[in-house]
């Protein structure tokens, strides 16, 4: 059997410091550190004072000329001046020959006598019709006339029983309507181009049926040339009836020209 030999180590007192070593090489870069947060906007300024103006600076050198404008108006024509003297022939000392009047013609035949001229200067336009026989109608059936009392300007058509705008202006229209039979109230519109502009009813109210009855309109249209405009029965089975005292009538005329 080996036999192991102990040995016992004593407490030893510690040695002094050995001198310091040479100073170790630099190490490498170490790697790039993050971003740091972004920090707060500061609070703006205040506005600082207002400085003094500068000195106007020197005058620059003056720059080149322009394009030509475009030409202006033309100035109006001055006064005629005074004619020249005439001029003198040679040494003999009579007048420059300028050329003499020609004899005067012979007078020219008359001419046609024009037409009369409107009074004033203003054109006319003016109807009045008359209807003296009875007429009934059902909606939208034209009122005929069968007496012409004016027609100045020819504006109103005796087959259409319509008038018809050839001078553009202001136009006032007129009618009235007669029934003397209860079984119907007439309804007439006065119409301009299809469009209802005024309305008439005779209504009988009295039981008996033979109360003589009327019932007027008028209207002021502005029209224009091509504008027509006449009247019709606004429901079926009315009746007007007509006069010779004139009792239903339809008039118009221009008041003003455009």
């Amino acid at each position: 059997m080996l036999a192991v030999k102990v040995l016992q180590v004593c407490p030893c007192v510690p040695g002094a410091a050995g001198a310091a070593g040479a100073a170790g090489t630099p190490g490498n870069n170490g790697l790039p550190g993050r971003d740091g947060i972004k920090g707060e906007a500061g609070r703006k300024g205040d506005l600082g004072e207002r400085g003094e103006r500068g000195e106007a600076g020197l005058l620059g050198p003056q720059g080149p000329s322009g394009d030509l404008g475009e030409h202006g108006l033309q100035g109006i024509p001055g006064k005629v001046g005074p004619g020249g003297i005439a001029g003198m022939n040679g040494s003999n000392g009579r007048p420059g020959s300028d050329g003499s009047p020609g004899p005067a013609g012979s007078p020219g035949s008359s001419g046609l006598k024009g037409q009369k001229g409107e009074a004033g200067g203003q054109r006319r336009s003016a109807f009045s019709v008359v209807k003296t026989s009875p007429q009934t109608g059902n909606s939208g059936d034209t009122l005929t006339f069968d007496v012409i009392e004016t027609n100045i300007g020819g504006h109103y058509s005796s087959s259409t029983h319509r008038f018809t705008c050839q001078i553009p202006g202001t136009y006032v229209f007129m009618f009235t309507i007669a029934s003397v039979s209860s079984s119907h109230d007439p309804h007439v519109y006065l119409m301009k181009d299809g469009s209802r502009k005024t309305l008439a009813i005779v209504r009988e109210t009295d039981s008996g049926g033979s109360i003589y009855l009327q019932a007027s309109q008028g209207v002021v249209l502005q029209l224009d040339v091509g504008n027509q405009v006449w009247l019709q029965f606004g429901s079926s089975g009315d009746a007007v009836h007509g006069y010779p005292n004139e009792s239903t009538t339809f008039s118009g005329f221009l008041l003003y020209e455009d």
